[in-house]
């Protein structure tokens, strides 16, 4: 009976570091979700001259649906007075993000340049925010790599320490 205790545990705090592990992925693969968004609003706005209220329409991306964000966005396009729909949008789905300070912050950044500025200060703000993301992904990709091992052995390891101490 106690091997099938020490079992469970050792099976429990492995999975446990295995979970903390996936919301490392979970959190890059949402930085590449809006890096992937940012790129396109530039796009619209730059070669398509794409009215701001309507530029989400089109776009598609199953994270950004799944938490909300783009739904949020795109609930905005009717309305008469159309601002910080952005900030709006975001602060409805926050909770449901996994992002650092930092990545939040280039976000609400990016969304405060959208529809608010002359075309080349836009694009400059732009090309900003872009860069700034595409630095994060590269970093946030290091660290999950990095991240997701050490939660693996150390999961494995208090539950072989929980496993021995039951034995």
């Amino acid at each position: 009976m106690k091997v099938l205790g020490a079992a469970f545990i050792f099976a429990f705090f492995s999975l446990i570091g295995i979970f903390r592990g996936g919301v490392e992925r979970k959190k890059l693969a949402e930085c590449e979700a809006f890096f992937e968004l940012f790129e396109y609003v530039k796009n619209q706005v730059n070669y398509f001259l794409m009215p701001t209220k309507i530029i989400y329409r089109n776009f598609s991306n199953k994270l950004l649906e799944e938490t909300g964000f783009l739904p949020a966005l795109r609930s905005h396009e009717d309305d008469e007075i159309y601002c910080d729909v952005w900030k709006t949008s975001f602060k409805s789905s926050e909770s449901r993000f996994h992002l650092s300070e930092k990545q939040t912050a280039i976000i609400l950044g990016f969304g405060e340049c959208v529809g608010k500025t002359n075309g080349q200060i836009q694009t400059n703000n732009f090309d900003y925010y872009i860069s700034e993301m595409k630095n994060e992904i590269i970093k946030q990709k290091s660290e999950t790599a990095k991240n997701i091992k050490l939660y693996r052995t150390l999961g494995m390891t208090a539950g072989a320490l929980a496993a021995i101490l039951i034995i």
